[in-house]
């Protein structure tokens, strides 16, 4: 069978031998040898549900290395038994196969002690698998790719493989765990140290003087200049947030040249494989968790330390190569688990990577639905109760219908639903299965009247700790950017500065802290006109390495004047910035209560405050020394030239609760469905809320529906109306199709 991508109604769409797909699988993963027929009662129930997609883990025995009896690398005897065990019980039966390269565990471990200058070491001194900049590593790999390829078609499995998920690191994750999530950082092998010299060779163009005034070490060549010390990497000259280029541009190199790395050879791997399979069949992987990655192994294992806490995984992770994918021909997917940031009741199924970014470049997100695997490593449930678990499930796959993802169910033996919900979830994965084909033919576009911007580059200028994106990025986009009453896209800063995204009346800018010369001009000419808003968070474009050519200081609030048009003081101690409202009387504030504060007990710096007389103050910011100043502003600009009017709106403090978010929506025009703070999904056709608290709600649309539909309580709501009322229970989800009256029946 032939698997492709196309667009399709508006959106990366998955076709199978030319026609378009609901991508829903059942998520099997690892199985050991011996468990090949223990879950084939589940694939029974998912096939029984209409789902004849099989997501499992294919390359787990495989990489054995030579052996007295057999010099060859490769042992493919279990790869038929383990794909015939679902064969068995589903005639329909098609793979996406997850095929793990990594040799930091058995049987490929084989492999480090024969390559010892290939494996990564730590700043520690400890050594952990393949180091991701070991040439013998990846030539290998795409070895086993060809030859695992050719086994699948020997025996006769190849055409019921519909895509290829290439995995490396922790769990397949691209993540080297050890060295990124935890203090040591990676990666000081002989591998790394030439790649990174030969990295560095081609950035400076073979112009010694030029790294040695980057570096500011005059005796540096390309022969001699080291990885960063862990020491570097984990502290800043400045003793605040961001790093100095111009004492700092080692470790920034570092972080650039390990993303560019990482991303790289995922491209190449899925090159491989789309030339071995003529391109009949979809590569991708984990990758691009730049939404997400401010936690670390303290967030997921027991008994850790405070200061162990307090590391960021995002600069050291190589997923800040996002960009180098989504301008990749090879890739057509990427894959994550749905956020571990809020995953119970009132929280929300958000993808790790900017969702809206991917279907830009024509790639598909595919969702990790693992909420059954995660819940049940608690007897109580880790995220959820079992009278919440399908109200959460509902929830998820809203997220999905309504951003036109693909998605992977998890259930297997050892991790599987309460025989108590059995029965539903069988008749609700049929349920989603039968709306996420039905969807197919809705317009899918991105629609939201608000655009969020995420930026990659601003990451290397960053401390590796997480004090400042917990609350300005991983919190922001779990507790408020879902609730303010309208959807939001999300997307990486430079596909907004490329050009080709639609309008938005709002944009938010959660991080666009370093920004050179050609990025800076080409924002502002994106925002200043058309009466378009911008919301600044913290310390907009802070940073500019190329200020002055090297003469100025690079880190400076004057920049942040340049890109917003607002003035700004400044505190130098770092504190955690607490904000509160002071004018009431403004259309963004009035209604808010005066008791409402927000911000962060996080230490970051330097720290910011409004100093601009033309700007209309809404409220301040406390941070250190007792400071009480203007943090909360808003200056428009061009006021009577239509074409050129835009405005700036300020905020001091990360983690803006959902109604302030409001405020400063409906002040920008954007359309609000609802302000019950409700988790909210909206697309042309359809509408998603997932409520705790339940109630009567209201529910405004942008235009008038000739149905209002219910689709998972499969009712008629209304008909006719660009307004809708409906009591939803407590602890729910719901999702209404709000457009013809003729498409539900279909």
């Amino acid at each position: 069978m032939k698997a492709q991508l196309k667009k399709y109604n508006g959106t990366p769409t998955v076709f199978l031998d030319d026609q378009p797909a609901f991508f829903g699988c059942h998520l099997v993963g690892y199985m050991r040898p011996d468990e090949f027929k223990i879950s084939q009662p589940y694939v029974r129930q998912y096939a029984e549900a209409g789902i004849h997609i099989y997501s499992v883990d294919s390359l787990t025995h495989e990489w054995v290395g030579p052996r007295p009896d057999n010099p060859g690398h490769y042992d493919f005897s279990l790869v038929g038994p383990r794909l015939e065990s679902y064969v068995e019980v589903d005639p329909e039966a098609k793979f996406l196969l997850r095929v793990s390269l990594e040799t930091k565990w058995p049987p490929a471990s084989w492999w480090n002690e024969t390559y010892p200058d290939e494996v990564e070491v730590l700043s520690d001194g400890s050594r952990h698998g393949h180091s991701f900049a070991s040439t013998v590593w990846r030539e290998q790999a795409k070895d086993l790719l060809r030859a695992f390829i050719k086994h699948l078609r020997a025996i006769g499995l190849y055409d019921r493989v519909l895509a290829f998920q290439i995995g490396a690191g922790s769990s397949g994750e691209w993540i080297k765990d050890m060295g990124c999530m935890m203090l040591p950082s990676t990666d000081h092998s002989p591998a790394m140290q030439r790649h990174f010299r030969a990295w560095l060779h081609d950035r400076y163009q073979g112009d010694y003087a030029a790294l040695q005034a980057a570096w500011a070490e005059p005796a540096v060549t390309f022969a001699t200049a080291e990885v960063p010390s862990g020491e570097e990497q984990s502290k800043t000259t400045t003793g605040h947030s961001f790093r100095d280029p111009r004492r700092e541009q080692k470790v920034i190199d570092f972080y650039d040249c390990y993303a560019e790395l990482c991303a790289d050879a995922l491209i190449d791997l899925c090159r491989t494989v789309r030339k071995e399979t003529q391109g009949e069949k979809l590569t991708g992987g984990f990758f691009g968790y730049v939404m997400e990655l401010a936690w670390n192994m303290c967030f997921f294992v027991p008994k850790s330390t405070v200061e162990e806490s307090e590391v960021s995984t995002i600069q050291r992770s190589g997923h800040l190569g996002l960009h180098r994918l989504l301008h990749s021909p090879d890739i057509d997917f990427l894959v994550s688990p749905y956020s571990y940031g809020f995953r119970g009741l009132g929280g929300d199924g958000l993808p790790m990577q900017p969702s809206e970014s991917l279907r830009a470049h024509g790639k598909l997100y595919v969702m990790e639905e693992d909420a059954l695997m995660h819940n049940n490593l608690d007897p109580d449930g880790r995220n959820h109760s079992l009278e919440n678990a399908i109200a959460v499930y509902q929830r998820n796959f809203a997220q999905v219908i309504t951003h036109a993802h693909a998605v992977t169910w998890f259930e297997v033996h050892a991790s599987h639903e309460n025989p108590r919900l059995a029965a539903d979830r069988k008749r609700w994965m049929k349920r989603f299965q039968e709306l996420g084909t039905w969807a197919l033919a809705l317009d899918r576009t991105p629609s939201a009247e608000v655009g969020v911007f995420l930026d990659l580059e601003s990451y290397y200028y960053e401390s590796i700790q997480n004090n400042l994106d917990i609350p300005l990025i991983w919190r922001q986009r779990v507790v408020s950017l879902n609730r303010f009453g309208a959807p939001h896209d999300v997307y990486l800063l430079d596909d907004l500065l490329d050009g080709g995204l639609p309008p938005y009346k709002l944009y938010v800018f959660l991080n666009p802290f370093h920004l050179n010369n050609r990025r800076r001009e080409a924002l502002k000419q994106v925002l200043r006109r058309e009466g378009r808003v911008a919301l600044w968070l913290y310390a907009p474009g802070l940073l500019n390495s190329e200020a002055g050519n090297g003469q100025a200081e690079p880190l400076h609030r004057d920049y942040m004047h340049d890109l917003t048009g607002l003035r700004f003081g400044q505190g130098d101690s770092p504190w955690g910035p607490l904000m509160h409202v002071t004018n009431f009387q403004h259309p963004i504030t009035r209604g808010l209560p005066q008791d409402w504060f927000w911000g962060s007990t996080n230490p970051i710096g330097p720290l910011f405050h409004l100093d601009d007389p033309e700007a209309t103050i809404l409220g301040q910011v406390v941070y250190s020394l007792g400071r009480c100043k203007p943090g909360f502003g808003v200056k428009t600009f061009n006021a009577k030239d239509p074409s050129a009017a835009w405005s700036s709106v300020y905020l001091a403090a990360p983690d803006v609760p959902a109604p302030v978010l409001r405020g400063i929506a409906r002040w920008a025009g954007v359309h609000l469905y609802n302000e019950d703070g409700d988790v909210l999904y909206a697309t042309p056709d359809l509408l998603s809320v997932h409520s705790v608290s339940g109630g009567k709600r209201t529910f405004k649309l942008p235009k008038t529906a000739e149905v209002v539909y219910d689709l998972f309580n499969e009712r008629v709501v209304a008909s006719n109306v660009a307004a809708f009322d409906v009591e939803l229970p407590p602890a729910s989800t719901h999702l209404f199709f709000t457009g013809k009256a003729s498409r539900p029946s279909q």
